[in-house]
């Protein structure tokens, strides 16, 4: 009898179990990790432009606070400068608060060196008016009252409201300048061809004569500069 010989199969080609076993879990997680399918576009373009629009919102809100806030503190600023002027004599700015005082506090110093009082008008390029002092000078002695007078010409053809600015020159003496009554920072009205006399009655502090930085000083300038109220 022949015999027959069984052939062997080699045990790598055989198929064990336990390597299916691995296999399905490769599979499962390359499942797991497939990407997500992505926003239509129409969406992605909707959600771009509402991020935009916030931001931009944002921006024009804190631009707008920034713009409130310094026009605020810039349309404070000019009554808070012309307080502060009138309370200091800052930047030749005559002292206009008033002040109580008896007949001892003011009165003329008798003794002291008389001081020229001068006057200056002006007006800007802006105002068709004449503007000038009636009187070019004054003498007078600290603690000493005076009254001067300013003459006002409209030469337009129609109304025209004017406002007026002052200084006095040189203005370390500006403190001392005190004015009792005058017609600045007030709006003025001229009708046409129209002209006004305006006073300024004034006196300069008795403390001039005990400051020592004032010894050298006989002149004293009061200059004001006319110009055409805003909007008017």
């Amino acid at each position: 009898m022949l015999g027959i010989r069984a052939a062997r199969i080699p045990q790598h080609s055989m198929l064990k179990p336990h390597l299916l076993s691995r296999k399905r879990p490769a599979l499962m997680r390359g499942t797991a990790n497939k990407p997500q399918p992505r926003l239509n576009a129409q969406a992605e373009f909707r959600q771009f432009h509402e991020q935009a629009r916030r931001k931009n919102l944002t921006g024009i809100l804190y631009v707008g606070s920034f713009v409130i806030t310094f026009l605020g503190i810039a349309y404070a600023a000019v009554p808070l400068y012309r307080l502060l002027c009138k309370r200091t004599g800052f930047m030749g700015t005559p002292k206009t608060e008033p002040v109580i005082r008896d007949k001892e506090t003011l009165k003329p110093l008798e003794g002291h060196r008389k001081l020229r009082i001068k006057f200056s008008g002006q007006v800007s390029t802006m105002l068709d008016w004449s503007f000038k002092p009636e009187q070019r000078q004054v003498m007078v002695v600290p603690g000493e009252t005076a009254l001067a007078f300013f003459k006002a010409f409209n030469h337009s053809d129609k109304p025209i409201i004017g406002i007026a600015t002052y200084n006095v020159i040189p203005e370390q003496a500006a403190p001392y300048f005190n004015k009792i009554q005058c017609f600045c920072f007030d709006e003025q009205q001229l009708d046409p061809q129209e002209d006004i006399d305006m006073p300024v009655f004034f006196f300069i502090d008795p403390e001039f004569a005990n400051d020592p930085l004032m010894d050298d000083i006989d002149d004293i300038t009061l200059s004001y500069t006319f110009f055409k109220a805003s909007g008017r």
